[in-house]
């Protein structure tokens, strides 16, 4: 292919030349690794031609860089490149894996060149996003809401990164569209730090206050908080609160006698309740989106008159208490009081309680 009038073009092919060259023998000297024994003499000979090969792409790139500073192309191929993995070592000289992740994942970005508005149009930044916190993250909310701000907090300067990641991470947290068990905590953390009145540009001030109101609700019930204490009306008038409860464990059952998930687990967890309220578990049910014949009526023909149920047509006990976003809803809260696990079905709940109990 020859290319006249285009450097961008002129350059993406005389890559595909460069790596038609070079790949292959990258496939070879890693395929040569792979087949003797790490340490052996081969495999340092086969690891110095491995590092050559990574020497020359470097130089390739840099030279790159040098000639053409402003191209599309060569800020698009730097910012492809991947952080060198650090040789870092434990006291008894083995590997620690661990603090090599976490330098790679610290240096991921360090070679995107957040001024070029023009890589927002290319695959590479949603590549490396995708990357940075689906395969580099680990999938629970501390370390997302970590690495989110450490990726946000670079990009503040620059408005059309700032505003891809924000709604980009939002947007793959939502939680009722993932597994996480606690995708509220992400969620209040975008919306707390980013999607304010004063930094979240894009969006009007209704979207903005339906965004904090949410989070307002939710951030009361995240996992590791204590869990907020709830006084309603039991079948006969009395009130009955989380507070009064004495056992050790108290499981949170928000539940609605219309909802077709509920049909189904209500009566799995009745029949694990007869089985664990003797060593130390309550059950705190509180019904919702209904009348109260129609919660009586519910008690009675599943059974559930054996733990506490309680029911608030006002909806003022629970408000900003327990997030619920689809019922059957259910939470764990600990001798202290904190919610050590939530959005749980009711065969996972043991799993959790006898953890909790060996720790």
């Amino acid at each position: 292919m020859q290319v006249e009038g285009n450097l961008e073009t002129q350059l993406f092919y005389e890559n595909m030349r460069y790596e038609a060259v070079e790949n292959p023998k990258f496939v070879d000297v890693n395929q040569k690794l792979q087949s003797v024994q790490q340490g052996s003499a081969q495999y340092q000979q086969y690891k110095e031609q491995q590092d050559a090969l990574v020497a020359q792409r470097k130089a390739y790139i840099a030279d790159l860089q040098q000639k053409y500073p402003n191209s599309l192309f060569v800020s698009f191929k730097t910012a492809g490149q991947n952080p060198d993995l650090k040789d870092i070592r434990n006291p008894d000289g083995s590997m620690d894996s661990q603090a090599q992740v976490a330098v790679y994942r610290r240096e991921f970005w360090d070679n995107v060149d957040f001024s070029d508005v023009r890589l927002l149009s290319t695959p590479v930044i949603s590549n490396k996003l995708k990357r940075y916190m689906s395969e580099l993250t680990a999938q629970q909310p501390d370390s997302i809401r970590k690495a989110a701000s450490h990726l946000v907090d670079k990009v503040l300067d620059y408005p059309e990164y700032f505003q891809y990641f924000a709604n980009w991470i939002m947007l793959q947290y939502e939680p009722d569209k993932t597994t996480l068990m606690d995708p509220q905590a992400v969620f209040v953390h975008m919306a707390q730090n980013y999607f304010t009145y004063d930094r979240a540009f894009w969006s009007d001030s209704t979207e903005i206050y339906a965004i904090q109101l949410r989070a307002h609700e939710m951030a009361q019930s995240l996992v590791g908080q204590k869990g907020p204490d709830v006084r309603a009306m039991d079948p006969n008038g009395n009130m009955r609160a989380i507070s009064d409860i004495k056992s050790p464990y108290v499981i949170v059952y928000m539940f609605d006698p219309n909802c077709d998930q509920c049909a189904i687990e209500t009566p799995k967890l009745v029949q694990w309740y007869r089985q664990w309220k003797s060593k130390g578990v309550e059950v705190y049910a509180i019904a919702l989106n209904t009348n109260d014949q129609e919660w009586k009526n519910y008690i009675a023909k599943n059974g559930l008159g054996n733990w506490i149920n309680v029911h608030d047509p006002t909806n003022k006990a629970i408000y900003a208490t327990y997030f619920v976003d689809h019922t059957p809803e259910i939470y764990v809260l600990d001798p202290q009081r904190t919610i050590i696990a939530k959005n749980l079905k009711v065969d996972q709940i043991a799993t959790v309680l006898e953890r909790d109990m060996t720790n």
